[in-house]
């Protein structure tokens, strides 16, 4: 104790307070209070009528490609360095998805015109990919000349 006879007093009586409290909040969790029983029906209907509002969002696939990276130096004889890609596009809308299937020729070529402009170093690392899909995301909103393209998924990245 700290020898003062009202702030000690002050002290065991918060003490005593709060040990009772906690008593009390235990007692009444494990004898007084009683769970509420599980309806399976109302939950399967609360399940059923909440589906409406979670969208899935849509995804297009773009199939695998091999796209040559450019060599890390020009001036020196080096070995080929290719990209193994295959690409998922998250769209905003679903109704895009036939727009983004149209212009999917536009979408392959600004897959290769970006990525071969990146060295095989740049691209091989957490950095060089999360720069690619902003580059990616950009170009194809762009080229489809509105904002359709969320997000980038890479479902298959092989630097060799």
């Amino acid at each position: 104790m700290t020898g003062k006879k009202l702030f000690d007093m002050i002290l065991t009586g918060l003490t005593l307070v709060t040990t009772l409290a906690v008593i009390g909040l235990f007692y009444y969790t494990e004898k007084v209070y009683v769970k509420p029983p599980i309806n399976e029906e109302a939950e399967k209907a609360e399940l059923f009528a909440n589906k409406a509002d979670k969208v899935l969002p849509t995804i297009f696939k773009v199939e695998k490609m091999i796209v040559s990276l450019a060599p890390k130096d020009d001036s020196k004889i080096q070995r080929m360095r290719w990209l193994e890609v295959e690409v998922n596009l998250e769209l905003f809308k679903s109704e895009d998805l036939e727009f983004v299937k149209a212009y999917l020729p536009a979408i392959q070529d600004r897959i290769i015109e970006t990525t071969s402009k990146m060295g095989p170093d740049d691209i091989n690392t957490i950095s060089g990919k999360v720069i690619l899909e902003e580059r990616l995301k950009n170009e194809f909103n762009r080229v489809l000349g509105k904002k359709s393209v969320v997000k980038i998924y890479f479902s298959k990245f092989i630097v060799q």
